[in-house]
């Protein structure tokens, strides 16, 4: 009998817990997909009006990567409420500043630590004029195909890490997010229509399922950023203001 009410006890308890910690926000939710999102527990005091978002950081200098993740960061975070500076902006910006080299110099540092720091925050931000920077690191975009002949599903693979600072270098909104797409199932020996013998080798020849491009995986990333991103400070309506 003791061991019931113990037991009833416990249920009513979890029960009361559960329905104190709220709905499951789409930022819990989307750990599951891979996402680990952090906002500084203060942020509101220090309210960020503009943005600039730095060339995105690859680890092979690849242009294409750079300009598919800078693309669709833009369009997913374009309707936070923010001024963005234009990505032309920012490259024009930049190479008045310091030219190439000044880009290589970030693009380096951002590949240790993928955020700007207080030394590099608050010349960065003067010089995109803007209060506050953006900054991705690409940590992998990889497209897997399948050859004639294999079975299974090619896939696309992207991992990304982005940081927000103001224009001191605090520290006030970090991502981590992956995400991998599998394009259709291949089966082996379903589409070869032929052989190719190489040396000692032979190769199936025929058409293969296509794995996902990467702009389909960038944009699921992306838009997972638009709830938790920080959002611009509401207008003083008080009055107080004025």
């Amino acid at each position: 009998m003791l061991h019931s009410r113990i037991v009833s006890l416990v249920l009513v308890l979890i029960a009361v817990a559960l329905a104190a910690a709220g709905p499951v926000s789409a930022a819990d939710r989307s750990k599951g997909l891979g996402d680990k999102f952090w906002t500084a527990p203060d942020i509101a005091l220090y309210p960020a009006t503009s943005i600039a978002l730095l060339p995105p950081a690859t680890y092979d200098g690849s242009i294409e990567a750079r300009k598919l993740v800078e693309t669709a960061v833009g369009q997913a975070l374009k309707g936070s409420g923010h001024r963005w500076v234009s990505p032309f902006l920012v490259n024009d910006y930049l190479l008045k500043s310091g030219g190439d080299s000044l880009i290589k110099v970030l693009r380096e540092k951002l590949l240790k630590n993928p955020r700007l720091d207080s030394l590099d925050a608050p010349a960065v931000s003067r010089t995109l004029r803007a209060r506050a920077v953006l900054t991705v690191r690409v940590d992998q975009m990889e497209r897997r195909e399948l050859e004639p002949g294999q079975s299974g599903r090619p896939a696309t693979s992207v991992q990304l890490h982005a940081a927000l600072v103001d224009s001191t270098g605090r520290l006030l909104w970090t991502a981590y997010s992956n995400e991998t797409l599998e394009g259709p199932q291949q089966n082996a020996n379903d589409n070869v229509i032929g052989v190719k013998a190489s040396g000692l080798n032979t190769e199936g020849i025929g058409n293969t399922t296509a794995a996902p491009p990467f702009q389909e995986v960038l944009l699921k990333i992306c838009q997972r950023w638009v709830e938790p991103f920080p959002k611009p400070a509401a207008p003083d309506s008080s009055g107080s203001g004025k």
